[in-house]
Parts: C-alpha cells; structure tokens; sequence
C-alpha cells in the first residue's frame, strides 16, 4: 500500500491511574513543550492526573502527551497490555482517556485473537480479517477523536495480548483486502452464531442500511457449534423488574401470565413479545428485554421456544449475537470443509467484493 492507515483506538477510559511498563526506551512527548523526556527501558511509572495536567511519578506534564517506543516495533504494557502504536494520554475532566494511534494491519492483527481465537483455520482467520478490516475502514471518521472503542460494541481489542503464527499469517495473507459493494466500503459486521439465517441491520438496530451483502442468508453451517442452541431461564420477578418503566401509569404488577412472540423478521427472529401480567398486557422489543437479561444469558433473538415454570420462564433459542454479516461459527465449519476465505466472504456478505484499499482508501 503506498499509504498507510492509521486507526485511532480508545483503549481506557475515564481512569484514575495507569500503570506503565517499558520494555524498551520510550519517549515522552508534548506538544507544548519542544524537549522530548525519556522513560528507561524495563522499568515502571505510574501517570495520573494532577490540576489540567498529568504527573508520570513525580514530574508534571501539559496534557496531553504522547508515549513513542525508540524502537519502532517495541511495545508498551498499560495495565498489564502490551500496546504497539502511538499512545495519546489525555486528562479528561480530572480523569484519565487513552488513545492509541497504530496502522491499521497491526490493529487487525490484535483484533482477530479476542473475536475469532488464535487457533482457528486459517481460511476462517482470513475471513474474519477482511471483515474487521472492512469494518474499520468504515468506522474511520476524522472529525472525531477516536474511531473505534475496543469492546463489543466495535471491536474487541487487547493490544497485542492474544496474537499467534496462524492470525499473523491471516492478516498478511489478506493485507489491504477489504469489501466493497458498488465500489464503497461498508459496514461489514459480523457475530457468534447465525443460528441458522442471518439477519440485516435494519432489523437488528432499526437502521435503514439495507445493501445486498447485508440482507441475510439462509446458513446450514451455523449447527456445527456448541453456540448454536441455547437454553435460558428468567425469573418472574427479573422480568416484572424489566417492566416497570412500561407500567409506570397501570398499577403494580405481580404476576406473570404470559409470555408469547408477536412478531417476527424474516431470519424468524423476535423483533416483540407480548407479555401478559395481572396488570395488563404489554408489548415490548426484544432487544430491549435481552440487554436487561444479559446478552451472554439471552444469546440471541431468535426464539424457538418460552415454556412457562412455576417462578419463571425458560427461553429456548438459536445462535449467539445481533446475525448481521459473518457468522463466525460458520466460518470455521466452511473452512474445516475445504472453503477458501474468498467463498467463505462470498457465502456470508453476498455481492460484495474483495478489493485492495488503495483503490478506495480517501481519508
């Protein structure tokens, strides 16, 4: 790639301290001061904030300020991760905001172990490294300070704690790969466990991106994991305390009648449920009810099942996670099948195209 992207990742936020450890000389730098400080390899210091400013150990800085590795591909441990790029630390209203500021295919090589694991095959790795790298791109926005966090809600993300030989060789086998449709990258999401058909944005956040390669498919491959059934039981009074700010005007409830699916996509997940108490009845969206149960608890909206118990009710469904875009389960299953990444990323986001980011890459 004749340019090099850089990814902006908000790795800690509103901190009170962070413990640093060097493995290498690593320079202080500010942009409000022209001399650089310098911190001893293999050594620890502790930055919090103090006034508007930041105190590494006992000497003040102008916040923010920039921690560079001499060496170009050393690494610095923050709070026990080991961190590649160029880190931004930032006092924040008396707290402490990370950022760090790395190329883009040294950010998919962190990303691939926590979201897809280190051992996987590696047409499945390669897979999922297009598609981290095409969501990335779409995620870069220069007017903001960040681009991407680095938790479940953009990408998972540890530094470099969770790297391997075989993501390693996915993430250079596929350098610059992403995807396209009509020319434009997009949002190229993906999750655990289709559960049998993956589903479109617009249904799972009520977004109106509706593209070909983000409509769903039907998906057989998803069976071959221990994600892909689930069971999970509620407690009345969990699901009586999720109503209450529907009830606010009706009086108290006590009882849980019923609990039914009112309507459904066309992945057959629940999009309603109605549920009945001795206070009335209730329509409420699913995905507000699995954010309260738990999303590790409640895997997924695609309901097959609710079984009334004596104190509870017990949910049985499909799959694991939102099931727009790459299932990573199926992944796996299709590459353990002899499917090369190119049909695996075919299969999953259908009418999009492999294209390198010099084609399209304008930031």
């Amino acid at each position: 790639m004749n340019k090099t992207v850089e990814v902006r990742i908000l790795i800690e936020k509103q901190i009170k301290e962070l413990r640093v450890k060097t493995e290498n000389k690593v320079f202080v730098i500010s942009d409000k001061q022209d001399e650089k400080y310098l911190l001893l390899e293999d050594s620890e210091y502790e930055i919090i904030p103090s006034n508007n400013g930041l105190m590494i150990n006992d000497i003040r800085f102008p916040s923010p300020i920039f921690l560079e590795t001499v060496n170009p591909f050393g690494y610095i441990v923050l709070n026990g991760k080991r961190y590649q790029g160029r880190i931004k630390i930032k006092n924040s209203n008396g707290l402490i905001d990370v950022i760090e500021h790395i190329g883009l295919e040294s950010y998919i090589i962190g990303v691939l172990g926590p979201e897809m694991g280190t051992s996987w095959p590696i047409e499945a790795l390669k897979a999922q490294a297009v598609s981290a790298r095409t969501y990335t791109l779409a995620s870069l926005n220069k007017n903001y300070e960040y681009d991407l966090t680095n938790t479940v809600y953009d990408q998972v993300y540890n530094g470099h704690q969770t790297i391997s030989p075989a993501i390693i060789a996915a993430v250079n086998q596929t350098r610059g790969e992403v995807l396209t449709y009509k020319g434009k990258v997009f949002f190229a999401y993906y999750h655990a466990n289709s559960g049998g058909h993956t589903t479109s944005p617009s249904t799972a956040w009520n977004s109106d991106s509706i593209i070909p390669p983000l409509r769903g498919v039907k998906d057989p491959y998803f069976k071959y994991s221990p994600n892909a059934y689930w069971e999970c039981y509620v407690p009345s009074s969990d699901i009586i305390k999720f109503l209450l700010p529907y009830a606010a005007s009706k009086k108290n409830i006590s009882k849980i009648k019923e609990i039914r699916v009112l309507s459904k996509d066309r992945s057959q997940r629940a999009i309603k449920l109605l549920i009945s108490t001795d206070a009335g009845k209730f329509k409420v969206d699913i995905s507000n009810l699995r954010k309260h149960i738990g999303t590790f608890d409640l895997k997924s909206t695609l309901i097959t099942r609710i079984e009334k118990l004596k104190n509870g009710f017990k949910f049985y469904g499909r799959g694991w996670g939102h099931g727009v875009g790459l299932c990573q389960d199926g992944a796996k299953a299709m590459a353990d099948k002899g499917y090369d990444y190119k049909k695996i990323l075919q299969f999953y986001y259908p009418g999009s195209k492999i294209t390198k980011i010099e084609e399209i890459y304008d930031r």
